[in-house]
């Protein structure tokens, strides 16, 4: 596979679970190739069990392939260590799950600012703070910011745990079930918000859908299934 202006790029990745316990491992990826060019959107769907969020956690350093490689941003994953892994994560992935993860303490702004916590010199300047504000005004939420998570609607709190992943300008999205817990209006809002941001944000998207009708908006949609990529 060319790997020039890949963002995301696998060659015969495999994972497996169990292994050197006593019991049989459990395959769950077999021997993957994947391209996804910078600024392009993904939608993989797929059976529950079938690997999706796995495939998703390798692709975001949260876990490691068992074989094969994996190249994203430029990155050799399965050559970094810890360190290195967590500062990739940090600095080059967004994240957005089923579930939204907000602290209930915390106002709006708060959460988003979340992830600045780790390194609070990024934002004595005022800058991220002012990011966060015009991202949560371009969501909707302009008139929510000093509100707790409890105060909101589920379709809410979600665009909120999109914002909190944008708002380092991650060059990729990775989402799990971003609108699994939404009703339908609210999962179609979702989508096409996330589908606008991408393009507003030049950065690249994969998401892992149940949802055909959502995962058909996207530049290319590959069917799990067998622990193998098929098309649908």
């Amino acid at each position: 596979m060319d790997q020039e202006d890949a963002l995301i790029l696998l060659e015969k990745v495999s994972k497996s679970y169990g292994e050197g316990e006593n019991v049989a491992p459990t395959h769950v990826l077999s021997e993957v190739d994947l391209k996804v060019s910078s600024g392009q959107t993904l939608a993989i769907v797929g059976p529950s069990g079938s690997g999706k969020s796995s495939l998703l956690n390798i692709l975001g350093a949260l876990d490691q392939a068992t074989s094969g490689k994996v190249m994203v941003a430029g990155r050799d994953l399965n050559a970094c260590n810890e360190a290195e892994l967590a500062a990739f994560r940090r600095t080059t992935i967004g994240f957005v799950f089923q579930s939204h993860h907000l602290l209930p303490q915390l106002s709006v702004v708060e959460n988003v600012l979340v992830p600045l916590l780790a390194e609070p010199s990024l934002v004595t300047d005022g800058s991220l703070e002012n990011r966060a504000e015009q991202l949560l005004d371009r969501v909707g939420l302009s008139h929510r910011l000093d509100h707790r998570p409890g105060q909101l609607s589920g379709g809410e709190r979600q665009r909120v745990a999109v914002v909190r992943a944008l708002i380092r300008q991650p060059q990729l999205l990775l989402a799990d079930e971003p609108t699994g817990a939404l009703d339908h209006q609210a999962s179609e809002n979702l989508g096409g918000l996330l589908l606008e941001l991408n393009r507003e944000e030049n950065m690249t998207l994969v998401m892992v859908t149940h949802s055909r009708e959502l995962a058909e908006r996207t530049d290319k949609m590959w069917v799990l299934k067998g622990g193998q990529l098929c098309a649908p």
